[in-house]
């Protein structure tokens, strides 16, 4: 077994989601789930940060403060080469 940490990638603007997702985190299996979370408020910064370094998985918020709702997933997509991204979204459009 892989004794490496997940890294996730958070792309989120809203710091009570950032806390939210920071404490499920550290639920997860009783506390002993092996996680790096790194977090960005703005795409941009995310984009950097997959652009420097190697992530297992993104969580993206479709609303920031630099970019909005499927612009934002195709601009994460693009850069992310495969990486999965799970969307994380109030919008009611389910395209």
């Amino acid at each position: 077994m892989d004794d490496k940490p997940i890294k996730i990638l958070l792309i989120e603007d809203s710091l009570f989601s950032i806390r939210h997702i920071q404490n499920m985190l550290a639920e997860a299996k009783g506390g002993q789930l092996d996680v790096e979370l790194k977090c960005a408020d703005r795409l941009s910064v995310g984009l950097e940060h997959l652009a420097e370094n190697g992530v297992d998985v993104v969580l993206l918020d479709l609303t920031l403060p630099d970019s909005h709702e499927l612009d934002t997933f195709t601009k994460a997509y693009a850069q992310a080469d495969g990486v999965p991204i799970v969307v994380m979204s109030g919008i009611e459009d389910e395209t």
